[in-house]
C-alpha cells in the first residue's frame, strides 16, 4: 500500500509540473488524426475517371436500308441545341381484362385468338368478315380496321372537319381509358382515297377519308417510331363519321429524364451520315420485296425528334430526321427519308457536373 501511494503521488506531481505540455500534445495528436482522415477523402492527382452513366447507352436499333456512299447534306439552317437529355420510359402494358373491354368497345365478343411476337410479346386478335382488331398486351399497341373490300364506304357527302375528327379520337381514347399523359403534337390532317394502301390526295373534295393523329412531345420535340410519316396514335373517319381505322402505339406511360449528352453538329452529320444513317422511307414503289438500291442521296431538310424503338428499348434518345431525294440505279429520283442517331457515340460519357479538385484541398497546417 505504501508503494502504491508513492506511485500515485509521483504521477500527480508529474501532471502538476508538465500539465501544459500534456494538453498541447493531446491537441496536436487530435489535429493530426483529423488531418489524416480528411486527406483520405482528397481525390487522387491526375485525370479523374468519368463517372459511369446510369444506363448503358448504345445507338438506336434501326435495321433499314443503308445510305449510298455518295450522300450529301445541304442545309443552311442547323439551329439545334448542342446537347439534349435522354429519357427512360416506364413500361406500360394492357391486361387481359382491359383487352376484353377494348374489344367490346369495338363491337367484338367472344374469346380472342392468341399468339406471340418476338419483339412485342403476347397478342390478342379478333376478326369478323368486315373488321379486325389486334392488341399487343406487352407493348401497349392496338390496331383496328375495317375490311374495305367487304364494306363499301359512302361516296356522297362531305368529310368531317379536322377539329371534329380530333375530338372523335380524343373521345375514343377516353372510352378506352387510354388518354395520354404527355403533351401532344398533332400532325397535319391527311386526306385519303379508297384504293390500295389508301394513298393521300391534296384536294379534300376528292378524298373518301380523313385521317388525324398525334405524337407525344418530349422537350418540345416529337417522339416518333420507325415510320416517319405515321403518327403513333391515329384515327380515320369516312364521310358519315364512321370509324375506318384506329392505331395506338405508345409503349410508355411516363418518361423519366436521365443524363445529358452531346449531339452531333453540322460537320458530324455529314461525316457520319453514311456510317450511321439509315433510309427508313422511300417513295419508290416496288412490287417485289427487294429494297430499292440508291446510287446517290441528297438531303436538304433536317429536324430533331426522339425515337421510340419498336423493339421496346426503354431508353428514348434523340435522332435527326433527314429528308431529300434519292437517285435509283435506273437514274430515276424519288423522295427519301433517313434517320441518323443524334448523339455523339464516339464519346458516350454523359455531361455530369464535376466539382473542381481545388474545392477539396485543405490549407496546410502551420
Amino acid at each position: 500500500m505504501v508503494k502504491l501511494k508513492e506511485v500515485i503521488e509521483k504521477i500527480i506531481q508529474f501532471f502538476k509540473r508538465y500539465w501544459i505540455f500534456i494538453i498541447l500534445a493531446t491537441v496536436v495528436a487530435m489535429l493530426l488524426v483529423v488531418r489524416l482522415s480528411q486527406r483520405e477523402q482528397v481525390p487522387p492527382s491526375g485525370p479523374q475517371p468519368t463517372p459511369a452513366p446510369q444506363v448503358k447507352l448504345s445507338p438506336p436499333k434501326i435495321t433499314d436500308a443503308n445510305l449510298p456512299r455518295n450522300s450529301t447534306v445541304s442545309i443552311s439552317d442547323f439551329s439545334f441545341p448542342p446537347r439534349l437529355k435522354i429519357y427512360q420510359g416506364s413500361e406500360s402494358k394492357i391486361s387481359s381484362d382491359q383487352a376484353i373491354k377494348i374489344a367490346q368497345e369495338f363491337g367484338f365478343s367472344g374469346s380472342p385468338g392468341k399468339s406471340e411476337d418476338i419483339f412485342l410479346g403476347n397478342f390478342y386478335t379478333w376478326a369478323t368478315k368486315t373488321k379486325f382488331l389486334s392488341i399487343a398486351l406487352d407493348s401497349n399497341t392496338i390496331n383496328y380496321g375495317l375490311d374495305l373490300s367487304q364494306s363499301q364506304p359512302p361516296t356522297q357527302g362531305t368529310l368531317p372537319s379536322p377539329e371534329t375528327t380530333k375530338t372523335a379520337l380524343e373521345n375514343l381514347l377516353k372510352n378506352l381509358e387510354l388518354s395520354p399523359q404527355f403533351e401532344l403534337k398533332w400532325q397535319k390532317e391527311d386526306y385519303l382515297v379508297n384504293r390500295h394502301s389508301l394513298p393521300s390526295v391534296s384536294n379534300s373534295e376528292e378524298a373518301d377519308f380523313i385521317k388525324v393523329g398525334f405524337n407525344p412531345a418530349v422537350d418540345q420535340y416529337q417522339m416518333i417510331g420507325l415510320e416517319p410519316n405515321q403518327p403513333l396514335v391515329s384515327l380515320i373517319l369516312d364521310k358519315e363519321e364512321k370509324l375506318i381505322a384506329f392505331s395506338y402505339q405508345l409503349y410508355f406511360s411516363s418518361l423519366e429524364g436521365l443524363e445529358i449528352y452531346d449531339l452531333k453538329d453540322k460537320n458530324n452529320v455529314q461525316a457520319l451520315l453514311t456510317a450511321e444513317g439509315k433510309i427508313v422511307y422511300s417513295g419508290a414503289y416496288q412490287k417485289t420485296a427487294k429494297e430499292p438500291s440508291f446510287t446517290r442521296a441528297e438531303f436538304n431538310q433536317i429536324r430533331l425528334a426522339y425515337f421510340q424503338n419498336p423493339e421496346k428499348d426503354l431508353i428514348i434518345q434523340p435522332i435527326y430526321i433527314l429528308s431529300g431525294q434519292g437517285t435509283l440505279e435506273n437514274g430515276k429520283k424519288t423522295e427519301i427519308i433517313a434517320y441518323l442517331p443524334a448523339i455523339k457515340f464516339s464519346t458516350q460519357a454523359p455531361q455530369n457536373f464535376e466539382v473542381p479538385r481545388e474545392f477539396f484541398q485543405l490549407p496546410e497546417l502551420p
